[in-house]
């Protein structure tokens, strides 16, 4: 079975930017990048700042790290962006694929029963 890369969730973020901040709707995470529905769009190439909270390693962790806009789309929600990280560290990297892996737990449990 392919490990899992990537998992969909519902959890605020906030993106910074140079004209705003947004309160927003994460709703996929993998190492490399976020998808969001933010209430507010931002060109592709634009960079933000984002900050969000996961449950990893038994704590929720507050992630705060650089990211550049690389797709953006209109939603229903608002507009959906794809936004992928700008360098981040090792724990950052360590502490998503620990969500990852929890979320695929979940997943894996509700399957049997």
């Amino acid at each position: 079975m392919a490990k899992i890369t990537h998992v969909k969730t519902q959890r605020q973020i906030k993106l910074i930017g140079k004209n705003g901040t947004a309160m927003a709707t994460l709703v996929s995470l993998s190492k490399h990048a976020v998808g969001v529905n933010s209430p507010r769009s931002a060109q592709i190439g634009t960079e933000l700042e984002l900050e969000f909270e996961i449950p990893a390693f038994q704590y929720f962790t507050t992630l705060n790290l650089l990211g550049v806009v690389t797709h953006r789309h209109n939603t229903e929600q608002g507009v959906y962006l794809t936004i992928e990280f700008d360098s981040p560290s090792v724990q950052v990297q360590k502490s998503i694929e620990d969500f990852i892996d929890y979320k695929t737990r979940l997943s894996e449990m509700g399957k049997r029963f």
